[in-house]
């Protein structure tokens, strides 16, 4: 087993969780990139634990779920080096994990599985926002009606934060929302200065922003539409 991170919680928050280990706390889906279960082998795990009591929790997170274990005494564990950090314990949060993403939406009633012209089945598949832009709500409205096919400067410079992972099947995306809005749009321009590749979020709140930068745009000229070295080019 090795400790990839400590997480210090007040005496309150540590009881509290002790006696209910929701896997749907937030500071568990904030740290996922910390924890991994490999029953019969290595076990990355959060340690959760006070700054005055001597017993802790191990947590990691496999395909078989939440694994936990037991620590009475964390002084003589190694945490030399480990990273650490103060959290308040939050509520479960049941957060949007998935979203339907469509190739070459032309607005946003496109990317709302609303459209009876549609007559194949699209897929939810895992998600990953990389970074939020955040637009003037006039420009966010124009955006969604009249924008997802031209381009967009703000989608141009940040192309390096989407991709599609086809081992993990997940999209790393941008978020793009107003100043306002309660929903938004995730984006995987492909390559190109566009949303090559959308999904309608109705409610941003329930997408894991945590530590994800943001940036505020506002409205600017967009690039000259760049040649694709996308994966769908011949479909």
């Amino acid at each position: 087993m090795k400790i990839s991170k400590a997480l210090i919680l007040s005496p309150e928050d540590y009881d509290k969780l002790a006696e209910d280990i929701s896997p749907e706390y937030p500071f568990l889906k904030d740290n996922r990139d910390h924890m991994k279960a490999d029953p019969g082998g290595w076990f990355h795990a959060l340690l959760t634990m006070t700054e005055t009591g001597s017993e802790g929790m191990l947590l990691a997170q496999g395909k078989g779920g939440l694994y936990v274990g037991l620590s009475r005494d964390v002084q003589k564990l190694d945490l030399q080096g480990i990273p650490t950090e103060r959290i308040k314990l939050e509520e479960p949060t049941v957060y949007q994990e998935r979203a339907v993403f469509y190739r070459k939406p032309c607005n946003v009633e496109d990317i709302k599985n609303q459209d009876p012209r549609r007559t194949t089945s699209e897929r939810q598949m895992n998600f990953r926002v990389e970074m939020v832009i955040v637009l003037e709500n006039v420009q966010y409205e124009q955006f969604k009606q009249s924008g997802l096919q031209e381009n967009q400067l703000f989608v141009f410079i940040n192309n390096e934060k989407m991709w599609f992972d086809s081992g993990d099947l997940c999209w790393h995306c941008l978020l793009i929302k107003g100043e306002n809005s309660k929903d938004g749009i995730l984006v995987d321009a492909e390559g190109y200065a566009y949303a090559r590749y959308a999904a309608f979020v109705p409610d941003s709140d329930r997408l894991r922003l945590k530590d994800v930068p943001v940036r505020y745009e506002y409205p600017a000229r967009a690039p000259e539409r760049q040649k694709s070295k996308g994966r769908d080019e011949a479909r």
